[in-house]
């Protein structure tokens, strides 16, 4: 090599051979240095690869500048300016803490302090809410109604006269409207079983039978059979509906402490959100079948399309 440079340094003696030769050994070591980070991204493990974002995941990345040049690290200076901000001593409402609903009943408590000077002056107040709960009430409600005999008349039954009872929703029954509507949004809507409702009227003194809750709830549910009905044709009106079934176990009232396999058919109205229920003891078709005998329209179920008739 050293002959060759001689050689040329005769033809050429303007050309500095060194300089290049210098070059030449930093170019070789950059391609060496690329060819490596190009083996690594093909055939190195997963972390060690490395796609730039500039480029499609399908077009590897050297970072290859045209015009790369070697020159020696400048730090330049530079001048930062920063503003700075009042901190705000105001104390300010938690972060995470509500406002309580306008709609609730407020029950104010006045605490004044336990020595106030003569000729003090009231120049402000401050108010802490406390969300406090109030539990469910039994009460009973006595209907009192006065006999009056009219004039002249002897004390007999025809002639005993007294204002009528209001209608009660369970003729002959303890029970009234508000807490039966309460037993049946307790276990429909918030899941409350009735062995846990007649646990907890027995720690309000009140020692009620499950048979009895059961009766109320039963003869509770036949007072809306109209509003089930009107359910029933609202959803069976519309021109789509889907239906399915799902199992749940159920207590066999034959056989104490067993349980047999029953159906829940859901049949719902989509557009406008409506879902009615019907418990059937089997999966057979009688139960459907009832239920969209007068049915005239698109039925979905189980991923068919079936077009009633």
């Amino acid at each position: 090599m050293f002959t060759i440079i001689a050689l040329a340094m005769q033809s050429n003696p303007n050309i500095d051979y060194k300089q290049r030769y210098e070059q030449a050994e930093q170019t070789i070591g950059q391609l060496k240095h690329e060819l490596a980070v190009l083996k690594k991204m093909i055939f190195g493990s997963r972390h060690e690869k490395f796609m730039s974002n500039d480029v499609p995941p399908q077009q590897l990345s050297l970072d290859i500048q045209p015009e790369q040049t070697f020159t020696s690290n400048v730090i330049a200076a530079q001048r930062i300016t920063y503003t700075r901000s009042k901190v705000n001593t105001e104390p300010s409402s938690h972060p995470g803490r509500n406002k309580l609903p306008d709609h609730l009943r407020r029950e104010e408590i006045i605490i004044e302090p336990a020595h106030i000077p003569p000729g003090s002056k009231k120049i402000g107040q401050l108010e802490t809410e406390v969300l406090e709960y109030k539990a469910a009430e039994l009460y009973v409600k006595k209907y009192i109604r006065y006999k009056y005999l009219a004039p002249e008349s002897d004390a007999t039954a025809s002639n005993i006269i007294t204002a009528p009872l209001p209608n009660m929703p369970l003729p002959k029954c303890i029970a009234g409207s508000s807490l039966l509507a309460q037993m049946i949004i307790d276990k429909f809507v918030d899941h409350l079983p009735l062995h846990r409702q007649m646990q907890r009227f027995e720690r309000a003194g009140v020692k009620l039978p499950y048979s009895t809750l059961t009766d109320w709830v039963s003869a509770a549910a036949n007072l809306i059979t109209p509003l089930y009905e009107s359910l029933v044709s609202h959803v069976l009106s519309a021109d789509y509906i889907q239906c399915d079934e799902t199992p749940m176990p159920v207590l066999d009232k034959d056989k104490k402490g067993k349980t047999h396999r029953g159906f829940f058919w859901a049949y719902q109205d989509s557009i406008n959100k409506l879902v009615v229920f019907d418990y059937q003891e089997g999966r057979n078709k009688e139960g459907p079948a009832k239920m969209l005998a007068t049915y005239k329209g698109t039925i979905q179920t189980d991923g068919y399309l079936v077009c009633a008739t």
